[in-house]
C-alpha cells in the first residue's frame, strides 16, 4: 500500500508540471534566469487560465496549412497598463540604439558616410539622441535625408527600423516573453518539444512623424533575416497590438496563404526584382479585420507577409512581436554566401537585423544546436525524445566542407 501511495504522489507531481490543464503550468512565473542587462525585477501580472485562450487542434492544422492564424486572448498580459508603459519605454530605448547603430552599418556595409550631406540635411550628431524622442526622430530624419541624397550614386538604403529585443531592457517585457504559456503556444504551433525565445520586436507606425516611421513594410519572410538554419523545422512569430485595439483603417499584417510550404516558388523563380506582383498572382492574400489588445496573429518564419502604412486618421499603430525558434536550429555557417551558396548570388544573407543577433551569433558553435543565454529556453517537454541529426555533427561538417564552406 505504501508503494502505491508513493507512486500516486509521484504521478501527481508529474501531472502538475506536464498537464496543460493544471493552473501551475499556465501561471506567469517570469523568466528562468535573470540577466545582468535587465533592470531590477518586475513581472507582468498573473493571468488566470480562464482569461488565456488555449490553442485548438483546428488552429494548429490551419497554421501548418496556411502559414498563419489569429490567436484570440493569446497574450492577455498586454492589456496591463504597466506592460504597455514598459513597451513604450523599451521602444524609445531601441529607437536610440538603432540611431547609434545605423551610421556605422552604412559605413561598414556600404562604405556610405552619412555625414557627407550635413549642409543639405543638417548635422547627424549624437547630441540629438539626448533630447527625447523628438530629438531621436530629428536625428533619423537627417540620417534618411543624407542617404536619400546619396542614392544619386548608390542604391543602398538604411536598414528597416524595428525596436529589437526590448525584453533585454525592460524586465516586465521579458516576463511576458518567457511565460510557460506562450512557450507552450509556440511549441504547439511548431509541433516541437523544445523552443527558445529568439527575439522581441517593436513595430510602431506613426503617421504624425511622416514617412520616416510610417513606411510600408515590404514583402518578406522572417527567416531571410535570421542567421539560423531551422532545417525545415520551426520559427514562429506572435504579432500583437498594444495600448488600443486595431480595426478598420489600421495597418495589419497581410499574409500570403500557404507560402511557407511553397518550395516551388524559390526553385523556379529565385529572387525576382518585383516580388509583390508575383506573390499576388500566386497566393491568396489575407488578413484579420480586427485585433483586441491581448489578441495576436501568429505566422511561420517562411510565410511571406507585408504591412501598409498607417492611416493618419487612426493615429499611431503600436505592435510588439515575440519570435521563437526550435532548439535544434543551427547557426548558418556562411552568412556572406562566399562558399556554400557561391553559385546562388540571389541567396546572400540579409544583415538588416544584425543589431538583433550580433551579441550572440559569434558565440554559437557551427553545426551545433543553438545554446546561448540570450536565447533562453521557454518550453521543454522532457518526455519527448529529439532525434539526432543524421550522421551527427562531424558528418555535417564534412558535407559542408565538401560543398565549399570555409569552415
Amino acid at each position: 500500500m505504501r508503494r502505491i501511495t508513493l507512486l500516486l504522489a509521484a504521478a501527481a507531481v508529474s501531472a502538475e508540471y506536464f498537464d496543460v490543464e493544471e493552473d501551475a503550468f499556465w501561471e506567469n512565473d517570469g523568466p528562468q534566469e535573470p540577466r545582468k542587462t535587465v533592470k531590477p525585477k518586475t513581472t507582468a501580472p498573473r493571468i488566470a487560465k480562464r482569461d488565456r485562450a488555449q490553442l485548438s487542434l483546428n488552429q494548429m492544422v490551419t497554421f501548418a496549412s496556411q502559414g498563419w492564424i489569429r490567436c484570440v486572448k493569446c497574450i492577455p498580459e498586454l492589456r496591463d497598463p504597466g506592460v504597455a508603459a514598459a513597451l513604450d519605454r523599451g521602444y524609445e530605448a531601441t529607437l536610440r540604439q538603432y540611431a547609434r547603430y545605423a551610421p556605422s552599418f552604412m559605413l561598414d556595409r556600404f562604405d556610405v558616410d552619412v555625414h557627407e550631406h550635413n549642409e543639405e540635411c543638417g548635422p547627424v550628431v549624437m547630441e540629438l539622441l539626448d533630447q527625447g524622442r523628438r530629438g531621436v526622430e530629428e536625428y533619423l530624419d537627417r540620417l534618411r535625408c543624407s542617404v536619400r541624397i546619396g542614392r544619386h550614386y548608390s542604391n543602398v538604403s538604411l536598414p528597416y527600423f524595428q525596436g529589437l529585443n526590448v525584453h533585454r531592457v525592460e524586465s516586465v517585457v521579458e516576463s511576458v516573453a518567457t511565460t510557460k504559456a506562450l512557450g507552450l503556444a509556440a511549441a504547439s504551433l511548431l509541433q516541437a518539444a523544445k523552443v527558445r525565445l529568439y527575439q522581441t520586436a517593436m513595430f510602431v507606425k506613426d503617421p504624425a512623424h511622416g514617412a520616416g516611421l510610417n513606411n510600408a513594410t515590404g514583402w518578406h519572410r522572417d527567416l531571410q533575416l535570421v542567421p539560423l538554419d531551422t532545417r525545415g523545422r520551426g520559427y514562429v512569430t506572435f504579432w500583437c497590438p498594444y495600448e488600443r485595439p486595431l480595426g478598420e483603417g489600421d495597418s495589419f499584417l497581410h499574409f500570403a496563404v500557404g507560402s511557407q510550404r511553397d518550395i516551388g516558388f524559390e526553385y523556379w523563380y529565385g529572387n525576382p526584382e518585383k516580388l509583390g506582383p508575383l506573390i499576388a498572382a500566386r497566393y491568396a492574400i489575407t488578413r484579420v479585420a480586427s485585433l483586441d489588445v491581448g489578441d495576436c496573429t501568429a505566422h511561420d518564419g517562411w510565410t511571406f507577409h507585408t504591412a501598409p502604412p498607417q492611416d493618419p486618421s487612426r493615429g499611431a499603430r503600436k505592435a510588439v512581436a515575440f519570435s521563437f525558434v526550435t532548439t535544434d536550429a543551427i547557426p548558418l555557417p556562411d552568412l556572406d554566401a562566399e562558399n556554400i551558396r557561391v553559385d546562388r548570388p540571389d541567396r546572400v544573407f540579409v544583415r538588416e537585423d544584425e543589431i538583433g543577433w550580433r551579441d550572440f551569433y559569434d558565440d554559437l558553435e557551427p553545426f551545433e544546436p543553438v545554446d546561448h543565454e540570450l536565447l533562453p529556453m521557454v518550453f521543454e517537454d522532457t518526455r519527448a525524445t529529439n532525434l539526432p541529426a543524421p550522421g551527427g555533427k562531424q558528418s555535417l561538417l564534412n558535407a559542408a566542407r565538401a560543398a565549399g564552406a570555409n569552415i
